[in-house]
């Protein structure tokens, strides 16, 4: 089960956040805190996942944005680090570029990847399909 999704820049200033499971405040601050630091400073020659707490972290660094999902243990890793590319192909492919003007429409797309938690989508054709009928409709 995904806990959480995020996308950060550079500077570790989180541009989306999506929890799948509640945690009081505090502890979700310092646990966003801790992982998006240890993302942020792990070289590009270390592996893109690793263990923190009770939940495995997958990330993938891209140009200017960071994705990271937390993950129970039970999770395939390299199953969500192909969800990540997913993502940033749908966002790079909505948007012509990787620079995210309208998070709304970021999140349409988180939503149609994940559901509550779990991989709904893995087709980035299919996860457009809801932003095409309301581009569509505009």
């Amino acid at each position: 089960m995904i806990l959480f999704c995020f996308i950060v820049n550079k500077q570790g200033r989180i541009r989306l956040r999506r929890n799948y499971q509640h945690v009081q405040e505090k502890e979700r601050e310092l646990r966003d805190t801790a992982v998006i630091n240890k993302c942020l400073m792990r070289s590009k020659k270390q592996c893109n996942f690793f263990s923190h707490d009770n939940m495995t972290v997958v990330y993938k660094m891209f140009t200017t944005l960071t994705l990271i999902c937390g993950t129970t243990k039970d999770e395939n890793e390299l199953a969500i680090q192909e969800l990540l590319n997913v993502f940033m192909d749908c966002i790079a492919t909505y948007f012509q570029h990787v620079i995210v003007y309208n998070i709304e429409r970021v999140y349409i797309i988180l939503d149609e990847l994940i559901a509550n938690g779990c991989v709904a989508y893995t087709s980035k054709e299919r996860a457009l399909v809801p932003l095409q009928l309301i581009d569509a409709g505009s």
